[in-house]
């Protein structure tokens, strides 16, 4: 077996497709180390061969320390360090593998580790879990090259190649989303299958799952309204034909902020008529594990009146925002009302809210959103505490003061003023 151990022994081997192998461990059964140089000009490659239960695997390690080789080449050592780490991650794969009754040919790739994923958070969250299997499904299994790539060879820049090649309409905040429904796939995986995968798998992913920076303006698209046409959207929201469902919605939205999956989880319980408040339900954003605490935010009686119609003789567990679902009946086109049930995905708050702006005369582009901010401002124009309005919209304080700062010096120029020295209380009054 010719030696390849020196450039200069390498260099002496005739040129040939097939590498030239060595035994590194377990005899011609086991792992092997090997070289192959196509061209005279080519610099030589170091090739790792494994064979296992009747499995076996190759794959290329990287460039050899010929002359004129590229930086980071492995010497003749290195590259027999590195097949042995190498063989021992494909072993535990392949020992997993058997475990787990598939072949060794099922190495996990990025398509398994999303489609695991979706499985999952479909199994823990049906809805949600639809709305990011569309996401991912969209985004990156119909891309075959990016989806097919395993996770042992997974680089960084193999992701962002993947995002250059998405939608440029893709706004960043979207991108982000998409981004971390990807880097939750990809670390799930990576922990899953730690024994075969490489370490630095994380820090790759970690890399090319970077956040997209997003503009200020686009970070909350703050359009505050005034409390005149808060007025007229809550007027243009009831609509006779759906019983004020929608209505109710809306009037919620803008006399607390709350955000609409907050809206759409609340109890007939939470609303506390006798006490002038109600109970809102803490956000889903974050990490805790932990179930929030209820908030108690105080609304005006002109608001529980509107709301009482939607609690009498229901039970205190059943949602509070309640609208109608239809059914098809025998003629085509034509459907019916079946029976009362939750809203559900934010589209379903979305597709009434365009007439409803239109009918308020909100300028165009209006979103529902803008309830919340408007509520925020409120409060400030009020001269609340910032800490204050935070814990009564489920946010943070460095939150408001990073999208509402130059309002929060607007809203507080009285109270600051107020504070201000006054030089016609020393000698003569001003004129």
């Amino acid at each position: 077996m010719p030696a390849i151990d020196t450039p200069s022994r390498r260099l002496r081997l005739p040129l040939r497709k097939n590498p030239y192998w060595t035994a590194v461990a377990g005899g011609r059964g086991g792992v092997s180390l090997g070289y192959r140089r196509l061209s005279p000009k080519a610099t030589g490659r170091w090739i790792a061969k494994i064979i296992l239960d009747g499995n076996r695997i190759e794959e290329a390690l990287g460039f050899s320390d010929d002359d004129g080789a590229p930086h980071a080449a492995l010497t003749y050592r290195q590259a027999v360090a590195a097949v042995l780490e190498w063989s021992r991650r494909q072993g535990a794969a392949i020992m997993a593998q058997r475990e787990a009754g598939t072949s060794a040919n099922g190495a996990p790739t990025v398509a398994m580790a999303i489609e695991t994923h979706i499985a999952r958070r479909r199994a823990n969250d049906a809805r949600n879990g639809g709305i990011t299997a569309g996401r991912l499904t969209r985004h990156v299994l119909i891309d075959q090259k990016f989806a097919a790539v395993p996770l042992s060879k997974l680089r960084a820049a193999d992701i962002v190649a993947w995002r250059a090649r998405l939608p440029h309409v893709m706004a960043p905040a979207t991108q982000n989303r998409l981004l971390g429904d990807l880097r939750a796939a990809l670390n799930a995986a990576a922990e899953r299958y730690r024994r075969e995968l490489p370490a630095h798998l994380t820090v790759e992913i970690k890399v090319g799952t970077r956040a997209a920076p997003v503009p200020i303006e686009e970070r909350a698209r703050k359009q505050f309204l005034s409390d005149d046409e808060v007025r007229r959207v809550i007027e243009a929201a009831f609509d006779p034909s759906d019983d004020g469902d929608y209505g109710r919605l809306i009037l919620l939205a803008a006399a607390t902020g709350a955000r609409y999956s907050q809206l759409t989880t609340l109890t007939v319980a939470d609303l506390q008529s006798e006490l002038g408040r109600i109970l809102l339900p803490g956000s889903k954003k974050g990490r805790s594990a932990r179930a929030k605490p209820k908030i108690a935010v105080p609304i005006s009686f002109d608001v529980i009146k509107r709301l009482l119609p939607a609690v009498e003789k229901r039970d205190g567990m059943e949602p509070l925002l309640t609208r109608w679902a239809h059914e098809k009946g025998d003629a085509p086109m034509r459907w019916s009302r079946s029976h009362r049930r939750a809203w559900g995905p934010a589209y379903e708050m979305n597709k009434f809210w365009p007439k409803v702006a239109a009918k308020a005369g909100l300028p165009a582009g209006t979103v529902m959103y803008a309830l919340r901010h408007s509520s925020i401002l409120r409060g400030l124009k009020a001269g609340l505490p910032v800490r204050l309005i935070a814990a009564q919209h489920d946010t943070s304080v460095e939150m408001i003061e990073m999208h509402y700062s130059a309002y929060i010096v607007d809203a507080t120029e009285g109270l600051l003023r107020g504070a201000s020295l006054d030089l016609a209380g020393v000698g003569e009054t001003i004129e």
